[in-house]
């Protein structure tokens, strides 16, 4: 095995994790650290498509994966991942990793509601999930694409929970005639939202919201007292295949590091899995006292593949993702 080089793959940005690599590289500069950017979506996760691929060819892959489905992935694929348990994780709640080590998380990825504040008066925006079935909304609501069976199926799936007052079935089916606009990308979601094309948005990241607000864009926070702040992660493993293993190791020692976690909450923005750091974009800074549920659960992910076949029959007529592509909303994000 080798000591002096990593392979990793992950759905963060390159020029962020470009910066994680300098950053750790001042403390093992003899490591080189090769990162690919595998950002796609769909069911099953084109990651895990990649990494079969690599091993039936060649018989390795990448030495660490960053990503939301690593918790899909571990279920889905028992010898996949290997059990490693950094001194780091102590930093990270439990609710955040997963007992045996396989997956660690080390961004949260909070998800949360939002309405557009030029289009919608403060008195008529959604106080509750039911007040999303109101006509007035009809055509007018943007959500990640729930057809997919990712990130945005998980969420809904997720609120089943919190639904207590209501049934989340009815609920969902009487969504579905709300005719949502279905999305590929969060940041679609939140394009959309900001330019007018829809009133309400409800699965949009909060650091991306925190930039859009910093450029000044129309949206304003939707609080539904029925559904919590949803927060997911982006968690890293190790592959059981490693052929670095020593360097992957290291590198995860340092990410989960209170320096690491420190060196991720300072970026422009993102959000430490360490809740308590001190960094700029911590979580107990950015929303101090607020409560929060912790997603994908376990019974969600293993109700994936059926809320998905609901999901689709109920919402296969809505905009489809083709068209969300081919729409300007990336416009209004850009830097």
């Amino acid at each position: 095995m080798s000591n002096n080089k990593l392979i990793i793959y992950g759905t963060i940005e390159t020029w962020e994790f470009d910066s994680w690599i300098s950053e750790f590289n001042k403390i093992h500069p003899g490591i080189k650290v090769e990162y690919s950017r595998k950002y796609v979506y769909g069911t099953p996760p084109p990651m895990s498509t990649q990494i079969k691929h690599d091993l039936s060819n060649t018989g390795s892959s990448a030495d660490i994966i960053f990503s939301a489905i690593s918790p899909h992935l571990q279920m889905q694929n028992q010898d996949l991942f290997q059990s490693y348990k950094s001194n780091g994780r102590k930093n990270i709640p439990e609710s955040l990793k997963d007992s045996d080590g396989f997956w660690t998380s080390v961004i949260l990825l909070p998800t949360m509601q939002i309405y557009n504040n030029e289009n919608v008066e403060k008195n008529d925006v959604p106080t509750r999930s039911k007040d999303l079935l109101q006509d007035r909304w009809k055509n007018r609501i943007s959500i990640h694409d729930i057809t997919l069976g990712t990130f945005g199926s998980n969420w809904l799936s997720s609120i089943r929970s919190n639904l207590i007052d209501d049934d989340w079935s009815v609920f969902v089916n009487l969504l579905s005639q709300q005719n949502l606009q279905l999305w590929p990308l969060f940041r679609h979601v939140l394009g959309s939202v900001s330019l007018g094309n829809s009133d309400l948005g409800l699965t949009v990241m909060l650091y991306e919201y925190l930039r859009a607000k910093d450029m000044n864009l129309p949206i304003e926070r939707m609080i539904l007292s029925d559904i919590p702040l949803s927060v997911s992660a982006t968690a890293a493993s190790i592959l059981k295949t490693s052929n670095n293993l020593e360097s992957a190791k290291l590198f995860i020692d340092y990410i989960l590091s209170k320096d690491g976690q420190n060196m991720i909450g300072n970026n422009y923005i993102r959000v430490p899995a360490y809740i308590q750091s001190d960094s700029k974009y911590s979580l107990s800074k950015l929303l101090p006292d607020e409560k929060y549920s912790i997603f994908p659960s376990f019974d969600v992910i293993t109700k994936t593949n059926q809320d998905r076949q609901l999901f689709q029959n109920l919402f296969q007529n809505h905009i489809t993702t083709e068209e969300a592509f081919n729409s300007n909303v990336d416009k209004v994000l850009k830097k």
